[in-house]
């Protein structure tokens, strides 16, 4: 994989990039975040980005704002940072991180972290058609009949996740550690993105399928 790395720590860019080049894969390192958009601008076909937090000029939190809505950035992002409170977590997720790092983690967990999400990568580029829906994962586009429906970066992991999972059930834990590659985070977040999911997408009785909350437990979306 072609990975690229922010981090303004010189010594901890070097022990990352070490342990990410020993497992096979290319790293481009940048120090703050506006070289790494400057990268990210001029090379598009990096397959995983992977963000400090606290780093010069512009936050990671910032950088990962405009890599998913600038940008348009589709690749996935890890972050990778000091930070450990279930807010900071909360808010990486929310604006479009697929994993969440605490740099304690050992070597062995970071790049078990960015296996699983090259296996994800791979996974997620078969189109899916269900009815109405249609998935394009690699440009990320999403279809209901002809029209396009605009939709987060999280948002459409969901709404893929639910759909090549119709007719099971998806416990609340469940999605978060598939979807957003945590565990133990308040369960709301998944409540939201769902109802979020469902209203962009018209799912209901009239598209054919319903999304069915199963009490104390999660979701079905089912065929009708």
């Amino acid at each position: 994989m072609d990975i690229l790395l922010l981090e303004d720590d010189p010594a901890q860019a070097q022990m990352v990039t070490g342990w990410i080049e020993g497992a096979g894969h290319r790293v481009q390192h940048s120090s703050s975040g506006t070289a790494l958009l400057d990268a990210a601008r001029a090379e598009s076909g990096y397959d995983l980005i992977v963000l400090d937090w606290e780093v010069p000029d512009l936050s990671g939190l910032e950088v990962l704002k405009q890599l998913r809505a600038s940008l348009n950035w589709h690749a996935p992002i890890l972050f990778l940072t000091q930070r450990d409170s279930e807010a900071d977590i909360v808010a990486a997720l929310d604006a479009g991180a697929d994993d969440y790092m605490v740099k304690q983690g050992s070597e062995a967990q970071l790049l078990a972290r960015i296996r699983a999400l090259g296996r994800r990568l791979g996974a997620d580029e078969l189109d899916l058609t269900v009815g109405p829906y249609r998935f394009l994962p690699q440009s990320r586009l999403v279809y209901v009949g002809d029209e396009e429906v605009k939709l987060t970066a999280k948002e459409f992991d969901l709404a893929l996740y639910m759909f090549r999972n119709l007719g099971k059930l998806m416990a609340r834990e469940q999605i978060l550690k598939d979807v957003w590659q945590v565990t133990g985070l308040n369960t709301r977040t998944v409540d939201m993105h769902v109802s979020r999911v469902k209203k962009r997408l018209n799912i209901k009785p009239e598209q054919g399928y319903r999304v069915k909350t199963i009490y104390q437990h999660g979701y079905r979306l089912e065929e009708v």
